[in-house]
């Protein structure tokens, strides 16, 4: 998921991060967040689910809020994530 998350948060995150985003959007409840800091960069991340919704295709998909404290720099991002025929998560928008 991190890949496609916002500009510089995207680019920020390292592999450790996408799969804590991918986490969090599976396991949150909505309105429940995860906050951890990355021990290798010290860049700081919340990603909190807002609603999930199920497609006409059937597909569920989750809107969620992204924050990151990047060098001192705190940037948001508001995104939707969709689940995969494999179980994973990938960022629509």
């Amino acid at each position: 998921a991190g890949a496609y998350i916002g500009n510089a948060i995207g680019k920020s995150m390292d592999e450790t991060d996408r799969l804590k985003t991918q986490a969090a959007i599976e396991r949150n409840k909505t309105g429940e967040a995860s906050t951890w800091t990355n021990p290798d960069n010290g860049n700081r991340y919340t990603v909190k689910p807002k609603k999930t919704y199920q497609r006409a295709n059937h597909q569920y998909c989750r809107e969620y809020i992204m924050t990151a404290d990047i060098a001192g720099k705190k940037q948001q991002t508001y995104g939707t994530a969709c689940r995969q025929p494999d179980g994973s998560w990938k960022v629509q928008s």
